[in-house]
Parts: C-alpha cells; sequence; structure tokens
C-alpha cells in the first residue's frame, strides 16, 4: 500500500508541476515576445534560436506550436518562417530530460527553497517574478515527484510479479512504445513523459531498451494531440500544426528503424553513439531524446519544400484568412506616429467597407455573400483587435514614435473610432440573423452603410448625420403596421438593432465630423 501511495503521489506532484511550468512560462510569453519572436523568424537561423529558446520557455511543443499558430493567423509571421521555429522548439524542450538526471530530491529542495524565500520576503520586484517563481515551484514539484516515483518504484523491481511480467516480454520493447503513446497523448508532452522513463529505469522497473522505445512512443503520443489541435484549425494555420505533427512522426520513424535494425542484423548505431556521448544509462536516455530533436529537424529542413506542399494539399489557404490580417500596419510602423496614424486609419476603412457585405446574405435581388456573415464577422473581428492593439501600442509609446498633442488626440480618436467600428460590425450582424422580419429595413440599412463607407468630405457627413436622425417613432409605427408579420419578439428585434445600428453609424459621423473640423497641423 505504500509503494502505491508513494507512485500517486509522486505522479500527482509531477504532473501539478509540469502544468504550471507550463502555465507560467507561456504568460511570459506575452506581446512582446511575441514580436521579439516575429523579428527574429527574418533569417532561417535566428527563427531556429527562437524556437530553441521558445521551447525551453514553454516546455511543450504543442503549446509552442499553439502560439505560433496563433502568430501566423495574425499577420506577425507566415508559414515558412514559422517552420524552423517548430522544428527547433523540440530541441528546447530537451532542458528539463536533462535535468532529470541529476539528484532530483536536492534539485526539488533548492529550488522550493530559493522560490518560497524570494516570494516570502516580497523580492519578486513588485510582482513582477512572481510568473518566474510560480514556474520554479513548479519545477521543484516536478522533481519531488520523480524523486517520489523513483523511490516508490525500486521496491517494484524484487516484485515476483514485475520480474514475471519482465520475463514474459523478454526482449520485446513494443509494449513499452505503446505505453509511451499511450501516456503522452493524455499528458500531451514527450519531455514529461521521457522523464517518467529515465526515472522508472532508474527504479529498475524498465529495461534501457524498454525505456528508448517509451521516448519514442512519447515522440509519435506527442504528434498524435498535437494533431487534434489540427481539427479546430484552417487553412494555413492548419497547416502549422500538420508540420509539427509530420515533424514527430519523422522522428518515430527513423529512431524506431535504426533500433529494429540494431537489435535484429546486431549493427552497434544508436546504443554505441550513446555510450560516446556519455558514460551513465540514465543520461544517455537523455542524450537521446536531445539526439532524436536534433537529427529530425535537420531532416525537415531537408524536406521542407515538398511536404510543406503535401500539406497544403491537406489544409489550403481559407478565403477569410486574408480579410484577418492587416494590409497596411506593421509593427516598424511604430517608430513613425504621423505614418503609423494614416495606415491605422486606412485599415480602419478597410473594416468600414466590409459592415455593409454582412448583408448581403439577406437582401433580396442580391445575388449572396461570398463569404457567409458568421465568418465574415469573425474575420472583422480578429483585425479590430490588431488594430486596437497597435494604437494602443502607439499612444503607449507616444514619445518613441514621436507624437505631438494633435496626433496624440487623433491616436485616441481612431481608439474611439476603432469600438464604435467594433459595436457596429456586432449590430449588423445580429441584425442580418433576423432580417426576414423587414426587407425594406435590410435595404434602407445597407443602403446607410454602404454611403457611410464612401464619406469622403465634411458635405458627405452633414448629409449622412440627417439622414442618420432618431428613427424612433417610425419604428414604433413600423412595429405597429408589421404586428402580424412576424412574431412579436423578432420584429422587436430586428427594430431595435436596425436603430441601434443608425445611432452607431451616427456616432461614427460625429467622430469624423470633429476630426474635420479641427484637422491635424502639418
Amino acid at each position: 500500500m505504500d509503494t502505491i501511495a508513494t507512485l500517486l503521489g509522486g505522479l500527482g506532484l509531477f504532473f501539478v508541476g509540469i502544468r504550471q511550468v507550463a502555465q507560467n512560462m507561456q504568460s511570459m510569453a506575452g506581446p512582446f515576445a511575441r514580436r521579439l519572436i516575429a523579428g527574429l523568424t527574418r533569417s532561417p537561423m535566428t527563427a531556429a534560436l527562437a524556437g530553441v529558446g521558445l521551447g525551453g520557455l514553454t516546455q511543450s511543443s504543442s503549446a509552442v506550436t499553439v502560439i505560433t499558430a496563433n502568430m501566423q493567423a495574425s499577420g506577425l509571421i507566415t508559414v515558412q518562417r514559422a517552420l524552423p521555429l517548430l522544428a527547433w522548439a523540440n530541441l528546447g524542450t530537451t532542458a528539463l530530460v536533462l535535468l532529470a538526471t541529476l539528484d532530483l530530491r536536492l534539485a526539488a529542495l533548492v529550488l522550493l527553497g530559493f522560490s518560497g524565500i524570494i516570494s516570502y520576503l516580497n523580492l519578486d520586484i513588485g510582482g513582477r517574478l512572481r510568473p518566474l517563481l510560480h514556474s520554479l515551484v513548479g519545477m521543484g514539484l516536478m522533481f519531488l515527484g520523480l524523486a517520489l516515483l523513483k523511490a516508490g518504484a525500486a521496491p517494484l523491481r524484487d516484485t515476483e510479479w514485475l520480474r514475471s511480467l519482465l520475463a514474459a516480454t523478454g526482449d520485446a520493447a513494443l509494449p513499452a512504445f505503446v505505453l509511451g503513446v499511450a501516456v503522452t497523448f493524455v499528458a500531451q508532452s514527450s519531455s514529461t513523459v521521457s522523464m517518467i522513463a529515465i526515472t522508472m529505469f532508474n527504479a529498475g522497473a524498465m529495461r534501457f531498451d524498454e525505456a528508448e522505445m517509451a521516448i519514442y512512443g512519447a515522440s509519435l503520443g506527442s504528434g498524435l494531440a498535437t494533431f487534434l489541435l489540427a481539427a479546430s484549425m484552417t487553412g494555413t494555420t492548419r497547416q502549422l500544426v500538420l508540420y509539427q505533427f509530420a515533424f514527430k512522426a519523422l522522428g518515430t520513424l527513423i529512431y524506431v528503424l535504426l533500433h529494429l535494425v540494431e537489435a535484429i542484423i546486431g549493427i552497434p548505431l544508436i546504443s554505441a553513439l550513446l555510450s560516446h556521448l556519455a558514460v551513465e544509462q540514465d543520461t544517455q536516455l537523455a542524450m537521446l531524446f536531445g539526439l532524436m530533436q536534433i537529427t529530425t529537424a535537420l531532416a525537415m529542413i531537408a524536406l521542407d519544400g515538398p511536404l510543406l506542399r503535401v500539406i497544403a494539399r491537406f489544409a489550403p489557404p481559407n478565403p477569410t484568412e486574408a480579410l484577418t490580417r492587416p494590409a497596411f500596419i506593421y509593427d516598424g510602423a511604430l517608430r513613425d506616429g504621423a505614418s503609423a496614424l494614416t495606415l491605422a486609419a486606412r485599415e480602419q476603412a478597410r473594416l468600414l467597407a466590409r459592415i455593409p457585405t454582412l448583408l448581403d446574405s439577406v437582401r433580396e435581388g442580391a445575388q449572396g455573400a461570398s463569404i457567409p456573415t458568421t465568418a465574415l464577422s469573425v474575420a472583422s473581428q480578429a483585425l479590430e483587435k490588431t488594430v486596437e492593439d497597435f494604437l494602443a501600442q502607439l499612444i503607449g509609446d507616444a514619445a518613441k514614435a514621436g507624437l505631438d498633442r494633435a496626433s496624440m488626440a487623433e491616436a485616441v480618436r481612431l481608439s474611439a473610432r476603432n469600438r464604435v467600428l467594433r459595436d457596429l460590425r456586432v449590430v449588423v450582424s445580429e441584425f442580418a440573423a433576423g432580417a426576414a422580419a423587414i426587407p425594406s429595413l435590410t435595404e434602407a440599412l445597407h443602403l446607410l452603410l454602404e454611403q457611410l463607407a464612401e464619406v469622403q468630405d465634411g458635405d458627405d457627413i452633414a448629409t449622412l448625420l440627417t439622414l442618420s436622425e432618431d428613427r424612433g417613432p417610425m419604428m414604433r409605427r413600423i412595429r405597429e403596421a408589421r404586428a402580424g408579420e412576424a412574431p412579436p419578439d423578432m420584429l422587436r428585434q430586428a427594430t431595435a438593432n436596425f436603430e441601434r445600428a443608425v445611432w452607431l453609424a451616427r456616432s461614427l459621423l460625429l467622430i469624423d465630423q470633429e476630426a474635420a473640423q479641427a484637422p491635424l497641423q502639418a
């Protein structure tokens, strides 16, 4: 009973620790880190270094895949620039596996003691070091869990049932491979399972060849877990997930084949190489995990071109992808405040021009929307967030961007305008969902939105302000006249959304009128 409790307690501490490390390390990869990574991916060499760093920071190839996919979806990096980052991120995840060969109990006590003292004495620089300290606590719990696993597994090697099980399997390492696949598929971290395999080998509960096969199975299990992410992704973002799956599958295939050649034919391959790299067998296993990532990354570099073409057939670009990405703004523009404001305004013009098309799928006589209303709204939402972040960063770094008082006012105006555009897009999308109640209102709103997107000067603004005056009495008459033509709730919702859309359009016009009456000084 003590052995089972020790094993369960160790496993629980280990998983709690690894989750805490992953969560806090990922929180450290914030906006600044993402912009830095985007800059580093301009060359394959620096992209590889960024991948190693990001893999070491997150200790999860799945987390790196998600972060990279989000960066690619927002337009920070392209698929081609992301590939070396993804490939070499796997090497960064070997850091904890190498640490697992140390005296785990001693390492756990040092980490927990250090982080606990810093936290108790409030030496975390006003909370800025808190994610790092929590990560160190997670590592301490993880190492303590591995130490308990090792202590709990040690008595097992002397038990009769384990000896019988090992004798029954003989030289077969397939069960260990399957176990590595299954556990990694659940834990979603090949480095996690590799560390457990090394610990079990040290405790005598696994043979060296079984630990090898568990590490190979862990790679495939990680690839399968990553592949699950592809189910919720489309277009070129899905390509990155499939690339990471191909990486894991290729690495597993190469090393399992080498293992079989060595075992069946007797040619010294992996084992001979590992014996030259390290003396201790647990260190050899840790080196094997790292060697697997390096050789697979090199193989993927040679296969990048044809592999990407094959992946593109299974995940072709999504028609809405271009709509989610900025066409004008970019991080480098923030160095010149005046240009940045102009580019942000042009992105907002793109957003405004899309809003009338949200009604195309429900307009009478229209040919229908080339992109469904929901997909178009989601794409616009992503771009709105990009513009919002761009303007917030511009305002926050006003001095660095060289913004004077008038330019700062313009930046604040564009931020307010962005919020109104967002609200207008939401309301028009909701109106489109119930537009069948009053077709005439759909045409009227579409006309107003089209004219709003084509405003050129102050006269146009004045005209539209007149057209967008309070329509409350008219809406009440429409609701009374059409009371029997549509369900009351649908009719009430459609007219309410129409009124709100007109009010938001008027708010946008008033913001633009204020800017026209007080133009920026050259």
